[in-house]
C-alpha cells in the first residue's frame, strides 16, 4: 500500500510554504533597516527558510509504502526501510504538523519508529493495513488501548484475511 496525498495535504503545505515565505520577508525588511541585533534577524530568517522546506517536504517530497514485510518511509525525498518483525507494540498520538494521527511503532530493541499519517487520503486503510502486516509478523503484537479505541484489534482485511465472527 503507498500513501496517497489528498488535498489537506497540499493546503498544510502551501500554508507552510506562504508563512515561511511571510517570515523570511519580514526579516529582509528588517534587516535593511538596520534592526538590531543583526543575529535575532538572521535566526528568524532561517526560521522561516527552514517552514518553506518543511512544507515542500509535506507536500511533495513525503510519503509512506507499507508491505507485508517492511514499511518505508519517505521524508525530503529520501527513504527509510524499517522491518516489520521486530515491532512489539504500536501506540498512536496526534500529528501535530497537520492534526492528523501518527503511529508509534516500538521495536524489540526498545527503537520507537514514528509514523506520520497526517493527512493522507488513505490514512485509515494504511494504518489498518500496517496493523495488519504488523499482525502477521507478531500475533502477540500489543496495541495500546487508546489506539484500539480508535482503530479496532487486527486484522482488518486488508493485507491479513480478517477473522470470521462465529
Amino acid at each position: 500500500m503507498v500513501s496517497k496525498r489528498s488535498l489537506q495535504t497540499y493546503v498544510v503545505a502551501v500554508g507552510l510554504m506562504v508563512m515561511g515565505l511571510a517570515l523570511v520577508a519580514l526579516c529582509s525588511a528588517a534587516w535593511l533597516q538596520g534592526l538590531e541585533p543583526r543575529w535575532s534577524v538572521i535566526l528568524f530568517g532561517l526560521l522561516g527558510v527552514y517552514m518553506v522546506l518543511l512544507g515542500v517536504d509535506e507536500g511533495w517530497l513525503s510519503g509512506l509504502e507499507v508491505t507485508p514485510t517492511h514499511l518505508r518511509i519517505q521524508s525530503f525525498g529520501r527513504w527509510t526501510e524499517h522491518p516489520l518483525p521486530r515491532v512489539e507494540a504500536v501506540d498512536g498520538l496526534r500529528d501535530i504538523l497537520g492534526g492528523g494521527i501518527q503511529l508509534v511503532l516500538i521495536a524489540s530493541e526498545g527503537e520507537a519508529i514514528r509514523v506520520p499519517l497526517r493527512r493522507y487520503a488513505n490514512a485509515g486503510p494504511l494504518a489498518q493495513g500496517l496493523l495488519d502486516a504488523l499482525w502477521l509478523k507478531n500475533p502477540q503484537l500489543i496495541l495500546m488501548p487508546r489506539l484500539a479505541r480508535r482503530l479496532g484489534q487486527p486484522p482488518f482485511g486488508v493485507l491479513a484475511a480478517k477473522k470470521s465472527r462465529r
